[in-house]
């Protein structure tokens, strides 16, 4: 796969592109609902800009989700 290397995207780019902190983006990786980057580094995950602008193309849920009762 040939990659752009202006279409790499660390934790700051990534911040800057969707106006969230890297502490969100950590705890929306850790939920599963962030993209998987294309690589890990010592030093950030990589993501493709495609990724993330289909990211925050795509609608969520705003607000939390309802608790259900496990009784």
């Amino acid at each position: 796969m040939q990659v752009n290397l202006d279409d790499l995207m660390g934790f700051g780019e990534v911040c800057e592109m969707t106006g969230k902190t890297k502490g969100y983006i950590q705890e929306y990786m850790r939920r599963g609902t962030f993209p998987e980057p294309i690589k890990r580094l010592s030093c950030s995950p990589l993501w493709l800009r495609e990724q993330i602008q289909d990211w925050i193309d795509t609608p969520r849920p705003r607000g939390r989700k309802p608790k259900t009762d496990l009784e």
